[in-house]
């Protein structure tokens, strides 16, 4: 045991070593700081699901903290490791998560369903548009968003029809918004569009081979 740790501390030398040569122990200390605070907020939310696991099944309420804080936490950590560009929405999700572990593991109440689908459905508006950079075009979105979480409530209970009548209401209003701005959208590069089929149109009968008689069209045939 003895003589293998030596060569772990002796490669956490050589290691060590080579950041105070090179001048980036600043950026090791930075790296290590920066990372530190997002594990101790999912440490934190490690002792919301001891707490559980400790009380079930009556200290199902701890979950929501807890599945919030780790969201949060695993949020921060990949922001800082890579990006928060795309992770950001996770922020907006993290409620949906621990009311989502409440409904799962405690008595499953409908109720939960509406702000679990709706915070999902904001988080994933931004999340796509985010990534592909059509704020412009998904922002309706926003609007379906309270439509998906009664939706879910009406499956849970399918004699509820009323609660379809502000599904459609709000799917119809956001569907109607998407489609005039994705059209705008699209018109905006329409022109580059045309032309590249006109080029392309025209290159193909450029170089079209004629047929033998010398007439591009095989069905000519002299009067």
């Amino acid at each position: 045991m003895k003589s293998s740790m030596k060569y772990v501390w002796g490669a956490a030398l050589i290691i060590f070593g080579i950041l105070v040569l090179f001048g980036r122990i600043g950026f090791l200390t930075s790296l290590l700081f920066s990372l530190t605070w997002p594990m101790i907020i999912i440490g934190f939310s490690l002792l919301f699901f001891i707490g559980y696991m400790s009380k079930r099944p009556r200290g199902v309420g701890l979950l929501v903290p807890g599945g919030i804080f780790f969201t949060i936490g695993m949020v921060l950590l990949i922001g800082e490791l890579i990006s928060y560009r795309l992770v950001w929405p996770g922020f907006i999700a993290s409620p949906a998560v621990g009311l989502l572990l409440l409904y799962i593991f405690g008595d499953r109440s409908p109720g939960l369903l509406v702000p679990i689908g709706t915070l999902f459905t904001v988080a994933g508006t931004c999340f796509f548009a985010q990534l592909l950079g059509l704020w412009a075009v998904l922002w309706p979105g926003f609007i379906m968003a309270p439509a998906v979480g009664l939706f879910l409530l009406y499956l849970t209970d399918t004699s509820k029809s009323g609660l379809l009548i502000p599904v459609f209401i709000l799917t119809g209003i956001s569907v109607v918004f998407f489609t005039i701005f994705a059209l705008g959208t699209i018109g905006k590069y329409l022109k580059y569009i045309v032309g590249a089929v006109l080029v392309i149109v025209g290159i193909k009968m450029i170089i079209k081979k004629p047929s033998a008689n010398g007439y591009d069209s095989e069905d000519y045939y002299e009067p």
